[in-house]
């Protein structure tokens, strides 16, 4: 024990408290949940090999704007990687060259995080050099003609011919959707057999959706096709002897248009239009009906090609997908808590509670695995707001004591006469937003005062301390007394109010986006209870699950800190 420094002794007897420990390891296990969320549910596997090579999509899609749409998703993702340089460089380096390899690494992180949020990144599925070439086949396709009606029948695209010009990762995510939908479909076959003996109807999975609406294209263009098979037929075999017969006309009729854009003189000009007037005249009646019979043609070979494009493309599917293989996939769901996860309200009622969706049919686990993250996000900015407030004013307050200390004093019952909740009601009605970073703003702004209070107290027992008068008689600027030898003294008493600040902000949010005044569109758990509230009783399942993590989050903070007040306390060991 005489080696240890004071924190080495505040861990040791932190771990005497059983309780405390175990809610500390929730607490980490939450963090690290709400961190490495992606790999936890995603629609992107982090390793797939398919065709022999190996695609990390996860990593493709983690800083692409278009797939995580909110800046705190971003900044978590990249996270991901920093945290653990930051655990590794306190590891390696000693104390001086921790705080250098902190203060080169954070300015770092931040500054790719902009670079992030420029949209620098760009879609996995787009690629420019395989888009110019696909034109260019295309525009191959379509020659240019002098007389449309005179041009050979242009072939459509087909699917292989797409097929051709897409990028390895478009065809990837088709693959993945295709084989997550299926096995999402297969997994749920107890609860659909239920479903369809009370309803008579299918479950509206996205496989099923998306089968459903290819049988019905399928069976449209079949239809279509058996009606227009004697016009086609009737057209197919006009065709030759209509193209020779207005051959001649369309020659004349040409050679008339160039006259008359080329004519000089007005005599010229005359008998161009007067030769044009004729040319139309005589070709008009042929022109009309080759013109009717290669629409009818075009518009049955149009149909036999999107009937050979869907079936080729499903089938082309079902095959490729059995090569695919999920080396890494999502730990718990194949959903991303943006996307489209299937099913309906109705559904909920026959499906296990890992299987519900939201009231906007998101995966509901998945946005509860990335509710952690603005937990984190809104406990950690909302206190790390009021410190960087409370502290400055606390630290004056104590040190100069007397009239400096009355007047901040009255400032502080001023402000805390202020409620929070109605403060918010002002702020969001005069901005007209309702962000989840406004909400941290108002919370670490009318927040402060609690801080400012404690850091007083300690500051005015310090004030008085020898090493206080050695300073003083040194001539170091009350600044430096303050900031550099006072305030490190007064900071470790103030550690046991920081778990308690975070209830009380993580709990602010919540209340706040459970009354409707949280980030709309967000995965905040105050909002996913909203959800919940807003189906009551009907679906009253959707409100607990948000509701129990908040318990046993704001539970795991609270044993934390009553665990570390008492390792701080002296009079405890």
């Amino acid at each position: 024990m005489k080696n240890e420094n004071y924190w080495a002794v505040v861990w040791t007897q932190y771990k005497k408290n059983k309780i405390g420990f175990a809610a500390l390891c929730l607490l980490a296990l939450f963090f690290v949940i709400g961190l490495y969320a992606p790999f936890f549910a995603s629609s992107k596997p982090f390793l797939v090999v398919w065709n022999h090579t190996f695609y990390f999509p996860l990593l493709r899609y983690l800083f692409y704007q278009g797939f995580y749409t909110k800046p705190i998703d971003l900044f978590f993702n990249l996270l991901m990687f920093t945290f653990p340089l930051v655990l590794l460089g306190a590891w390696i380096f000693k104390s001086r060259g921790t705080k250098i390899f902190l203060s080169l690494l954070i300015p770092a992180h931040f500054i790719v995080f902009g670079w992030i949020l420029t949209g620098a990144v760009k879609n996995p599925v787009q690629d420019a050099s395989l888009a110019a070439t696909r034109k260019n086949a295309l525009e191959e396709l379509r020659r240019f003609h002098e007389d449309p009606l005179l041009s050979p029948s242009l072939e459509q695209k087909s699917w292989n011919f797409d097929l051709n010009y897409l990028p390895a990762y478009d065809k990837l995510d088709q693959l993945l959707d295709y084989k997550y939908f299926k096995a999402q479909h297969q997994r749920l076959a107890p609860a659909r057999a239920l479903y369809q003996k009370k309803t008579g109807r299918e479950m509206p999975t996205l496989w099923y959706v998306r089968q459903r609406n290819e049988a019905t294209q399928e069976a449209e263009l079949l239809k279509t096709l058996k009606e227009d098979e004697t016009q086609f037929i009737q057209s197919r075999d006009q065709l030759p002897q209509l193209t020779d017969a207005y051959r001649p006309y369309s020659h004349a009729f040409i050679m008339a248009k160039y006259a008359l854009e080329h004519s000089t003189t007005e005599k010229e000009k005359q008998n161009a239009e007067k030769q044009f007037t004729e040319g139309v005249k005589q070709a008009a009646t042929y022109r009309l009906a080759l013109s009717n019979a290669r629409h009818t043609f075009m518009a049955y070979q149009k149909a036999q090609e999107e009937l050979a494009y869907l079936r080729e493309k499903k089938a082309w599917l079902e095959q490729e997908s059995q090569k695919l293989k999920v080396i890494v996939p999502p730990l718990f769901r194949t959903f991303h808590w943006e996307e489209d996860a299937g099913g309906a309200q109705e559904a909920n009622q026959y499906i296990p509670w890992w299987e519900l969706t939201r009231i906007n049919r998101k995966d509901l686990v998945a946005s509860l695995l990335f509710g952690i993250r603005i937990s984190i996000v809104v406990g950690a900015l909302a206190v790390t707001l009021a410190l960087l407030i409370g502290i400055p004013f606390g630290t004056l307050a104590g040190y100069f004591a007397g009239k400096t200390d009355l007047v901040i004093c009255r400032i502080i019952e001023m402000w805390e006469a202020m409620p929070t909740f109605f403060m918010l009601l002002l702020v969001v009605a005069i901005a007209q937003s309702k962000s989840i970073f406004l909400v941290v703003a108002v919370l670490g702004i009318f927040g402060w005062t609690g801080f400012s209070r404690f850091i007083r107290s300690e500051v005015l027992k310090q004030r008085k301390l020898p090493y206080v008068e050695a300073c003083h008689s040194l001539g170091y600027t009350h600044t430096r007394i303050m900031f550099s030898h006072i305030l490190p003294n007064a900071i470790p008493p103030i550690l046991t109010l920081l778990p308690f600040a975070l209830m009380a902000a993580i709990t602010s949010e919540a209340g706040m986006s459970f009354l409707g005044l949280g980030e709309e569109g967000s995965t905040s758990w105050g909002v996913l209870m909203d959800e919940g509230r807003s189906v009551f009783p009907a679906e009253s399942y959707l409100l607990w699950p948000p509701a129990i993590l908040l318990t046993v989050l704001l539970i795991c903070i609270a044993l934390v800190g009553d665990a570390l007040r008492d390792a701080i306390d002296p009079k405890m060991r």
